[in-house]
């Protein structure tokens, strides 16, 4: 009898612990700014990331929101590679045949998503930030963050905006230029913030494919493939899951542009145990949040030697949606 009693607590505390995991959640936010500088490398960012939180992670779309420009209004608001046309933005993202975009990147759009979000996450659940776009260091020395039809937002702002989220944890990456002016302004418990580069650098665009730089190897070492399926392994520990830092070290290793890329976590040990797999995260953080050390680590292009996995590429190039498989 005693034995059937420890197996049942057994079985009841396993039920409650798997009942008890929570979810992973993504934001990808592309203001655009105007059909003059939304430069449709900005599609291929957020098209090859979604395809990787998808394809990769199998997030369902549900646990995605995409604010990227007008959304799916039939208006050309992209400017092709080259810049000599415009076009409507695809709202197919990962070549599925289903519309995935359908909210442009407005300040009211990114609030009512963002409190609509606050209301449904959990201490369980973990979200995913994704910033691509224009940043702008204004005369007065404010560094804001272009949205959509002319809208901006400051880190400041955008830390407002997420303060009412009580997630188990919050990992943001920015591509835009000053990224770096924004991280002073995005620090909590739980939060792993990167940007692409310094406070006073500009981002770059990669010179031989139609992405940005950074971002772009970032999301090649947590794919574990290039956007034509090639392998990557960015996985240095070998334990099978890519983290934040891992991805960092790697895409920092690759970043052939001037620019000073940098990562903060809360606690330190944060960023080398976050993970997009929903399978991991919850006792790495858990393990995390158990740690007395609860300043930030901050990490340079001082890398770690990273190696080399396999996917589809879906892309915009001259103005022409291309798809490769693997």
């Amino acid at each position: 009898m005693k034995r059937l009693a420890i197996i049942l607590f057994y079985l009841c505390t396993c039920g409650l612990a798997m009942a008890s995991q929570g979810h992973v959640y993504a934001l990808l936010l592309s203001g655009g700014r105007n059909r003059l500088y939304n430069h449709e490398r900005y599609w291929n960012d957020c098209a090859f990331l979604y395809r990787t939180l998808r394809q990769d992670y199998q997030i369902p779309k549900e646990n995605i929101v995409l604010l990227m420009a007008d959304g799916n209004d039939a208006g050309k608001d992209m400017l092709r590679d080259g810049g000599t046309a415009f076009a409507s933005s695809p709202t197919d993202l990962d070549g599925d045949g289903i519309e995935d975009l359908s909210m442009s990147a407005t300040l009211n759009n990114l609030s009512s998503v963002l409190q609509n979000l606050s209301g449904k996450l959990t201490h369980n659940d973990h979200l995913f930030v994704f910033i691509t776009d224009h940043g702008e260091r204004t005369a007065a020395g404010e560094v804001r963050l272009w949205l959509w039809d002319g809208a901006t937002l400051t880190g400041q702002q955008l830390a407002t905006l997420l303060s009412p989220l009580h997630t188990g944890s919050l990992c943001i990456l920015m591509g835009q230029c000053y990224a770096g002016a924004f991280v002073g302004s995005l620090q909590g418990e739980g939060y792993v913030v990167m940007a692409a580069c310094g406070t006073d650098e500009l981002s770059w665009a990669c010179p031989d494919r139609p992405y940005d730089e950074f971002v772009y190897h970032w999301t090649c070492a947590i794919a574990r493939h290039d956007e034509n399926g090639n392998a990557i392994d960015a996985d240095q520990n070998h334990d099978g899951y890519v983290t934040a830092e891992e991805a960092f070290f790697y895409a920092s290793l690759h970043d052939r542009r001037p620019e000073t890329a940098s990562i903060t976590a809360y606690p330190a040990q944060l960023s080398s145990q976050w993970t997009l797999d929903g399978g991991s995260i919850e006792s790495n953080i858990a393990e995390t949040h158990h740690e007395q050390n609860t300043q930030p680590a901050v990490f340079d292009l001082q890398g770690r030697r990273i190696r080399g996995a396999t996917s589809s590429g879906l892309y915009i190039i001259g103005g022409q949606l291309m798809i490769k498989k693997r």
